[in-house]
């Protein structure tokens, strides 16, 4: 009795702890997100006369907003997959003398402890030479937001390379004697034992990265100084800080219900498909 009594104290000291967490997610996601659908379904703040999808098909018919959208999405898949597989090479190089220099670990995270405004400004001028302007010129728009994929490489592997020596570090080294053994060797031992038993530290480091992608605008901002970079640099932010600009609350709420349905889709499927790898490989 005594201690169902203590048992039933404790729950309610921990849900009566948890309530000014939870009313602040009520206050501050969950409601601007209900606010936000509202307002991709009504004309404008002033009339609110409800339209339904109207905003929806002007929004997803725009050209700006489809560009923002595909250059969003290549600079995420394209800047998750260099920076996981960079993490993986460096983790795999690094775990063996990282005992012996500690300072190694230190200095890969140090990119993300710098002020953005004196890493562009370093960026800038390294890259405000004829030689960058020449690539620009005569091979396309890749060349033109080259500058932000580097950033965000050396941005983000450190944190991601942390993550990842932790969880290689942890494992026991019986399984890899049993596994060799059975005669498993290189890629195979990697593929095989190493990937599978890491892939929720790399399942977070990808994430982690996913949502870095999705804050990289103030860097390209800050590089680019202006609010119509070069076409292949115009991503989602870009866009809806126009419309934030012109006070169109309409146009910008439909933006983010469209750009965080997609988002939500993403997450549960890197998700689904991290469950269903860590038990089909053993």
């Amino acid at each position: 009795m005594n201690k169902l009594k203590k048992l039933t104290g404790f729950k309610t000291r921990v849900i009566l702890l948890c309530l000014p967490a939870f009313a602040g997610f009520i206050l501050f996601f969950v409601y601007p997100a209900v606010r936000s659908v509202y307002f991709s379904l009504i004309d404008n703040t002033h009339t609110k006369n409800f339209v339904f999808l109207e905003n929806y098909k002007t929004v997803l018919g725009n050209k700006y907003f489809r560009l923002a959208l595909r250059n969003t999405a290549l600079f995420s898949l394209i800047g998750v997959a260099l920076v996981l597989i960079i993490s993986l090479m460096l983790s795999f190089t690094l775990i063996k003398i990282t005992g012996k220099h500690g300072f190694i670990k230190r200095f890969f995270i140090m990119p993300m402890l710098l002020p953005t405004a004196g890493i562009i400004a370093a960026w800038q001028l390294f890259f405000d030479n004829d030689w960058y302007f020449g690539l620009i010129k005569n091979h396309g728009g890749f060349f033109a937001v080259f500058p932000i994929y580097l950033l965000f490489i050396w941005k983000n592997t450190g944190i991601n390379l942390i993550i990842i020596m932790a969880a290689v570090s942890k494992l026991p080294r019986e399984i890899f004697e049993a596994a060799s053994l059975e005669g498993a060797r290189g890629f195979t031992l990697f593929r095989r034992i190493t990937l599978p038993c890491i892939t929720p530290a790399v399942f977070f480091a990808g994430v982690l990265s996913f949502v870095n992608s999705l804050k990289i605008f103030k860097e390209s901002y800050l590089f680019f100084g202006t609010n119509y970079p070069p076409d292949a640099a115009y991503i989602l932010q870009y866009y809806m800080n126009n419309h934030f600009h012109r006070l169109n609350y309409q146009i910008l709420a439909t933006a983010t219900v469209i750009f965080t349905s997609i988002i939500s889709v993403i997450i549960i499927a890197f998700y689904t498909f991290e469950n269903k790898f860590s038990k089909n490989t053993f």
